[in-house]
């Protein structure tokens, strides 16, 4: 369960007054335990971190040209949620390391020099974009559910906020469908406007609608971790749960502005091929649970921003590690 902000902000403000040198001296340990994994998962870890640095070349003279460059060091009081997300990793590293971050919803790619963010487009140009795992308490949450897809309402539910073209367009086209629950939040189309449904409540049904907003759908997570099939568009941008790799039809169903209904019947009639699909979600899901892992990729990506931008020294074990 994700804490509530005023939660997540008496532990953020309480682990940046710990002074950093206390977690900087674990770093080498850190290094250490990472090696202790057996092959097969020193291969996935190496494989995650690439992922999500893509840099392989020394990018300091870009990093130091760069006005928004800032020292790691600097106390995270701007955009909570993502900024002691990056603390939590950025703290075991010396503070007058340099990096350029953009804490928000991020649906550009960069120039040099790499950036830290928490999403990136889906596409070819988007080796900039470093992610790390930031907005934690809003976008990975799963959840247990113990109501049966068989026994859940023959309809796709969506609650959320519309401000984006897109998705006001798929109110435009499905909005007042029977086989539809869609509901607006906010006040800007008091014609679609419906009242807050929980995660809890919406997986009373057995299909839910993901949409992206400003990069990706903040409700994916929580939904694939259900006993729902989830029905979303052709996802644009990504973030840390590495949303390049779902494959449509596999671990979600693909819907577009004319198929939402027929996909909608045609699952409600093959319960089996949307069970399998389901399956399929809840064991992308599992690579994600394991927080210690989770943790120590997250070191080896900025590892490699800070070895890449000439920064770090790293012992050839690590180094072997983050090159791939």
């Amino acid at each position: 369960m994700s804490d509530c902000r005023f939660v997540m902000n008496v532990k953020g403000i309480g682990v940046a007054l710990i002074p950093r040198i206390f977690f900087q001296r674990k770093l080498k340990d850190i290094f250490s335990d990472i090696l202790k994994y057996d092959a097969k998962n020193l291969a996935y870890i190496s494989e995650r971190v690439g992922y999500y640095n893509k840099i392989n070349s020394d990018f300091s003279k870009d990093l130091q040209a760069c006005h928004e460059k800032e020292k790691i060091g600097k106390l995270p009081f701007k955009k909570t949620s993502l900024a002691y997300d990056g603390y939590k990793i950025s703290k075991y590293f010396k503070d007058d390391l340099l990096w350029v971050k953009k804490y928000g919803d991020i649906n550009c790619t960069f120039c040099p020099p790499p950036v830290i963010c928490k999403s990136r487009p889906l596409n070819e140009k988007n080796y900039n974009n470093i992610i790390l795992k930031l907005d934690k308490n809003r976008h990975f949450v799963f959840l247990e559910d113990k109501m049966n897809f068989e026994n859940k309402q023959n309809k796709a539910v969506f609650r959320g906020a519309i401000y984006q073209k897109h998705r006001k367009e798929f109110f435009e086209r499905y909005f007042g469908s029977s086989l539809c629950d869609l509901g607006c939040t906010n006040n800007d189309y008091k014609m679609w406007r419906k009242g807050f449904l929980s995660k809890q409540e919406q997986m009373k049904y057995k299909f839910i609608i993901s949409l992206e907003g400003n990069d990706v759908a903040s409700n994916l997570k929580w939904a694939l971790s259900s006993n729902s099939l989830v029905l979303s568009p052709k996802m644009t941008c990504e973030t840390w749960f590495m949303e390049g790799k779902l494959v449509p039809n596999e671990h979600f169903i693909l819907v577009d502005e004319n198929n939402l209904e027929e996909q909608i019947c045609y699952y409600n009639a093959h319960p089996k091929k949307a069970l399998q699909i389901i399956q399929n979600a809840h064991e992308y899901i599992e690579q994600f649970l394991d927080e210690k892992r989770e943790f120590y990729i997250g070191i080896l990506v900025l590892a490699k921003y800070f070895y890449y931008s000439n920064q770090l020294e790293l012992d050839k074990d690590i180094l072997e590690l983050i090159k791939g």
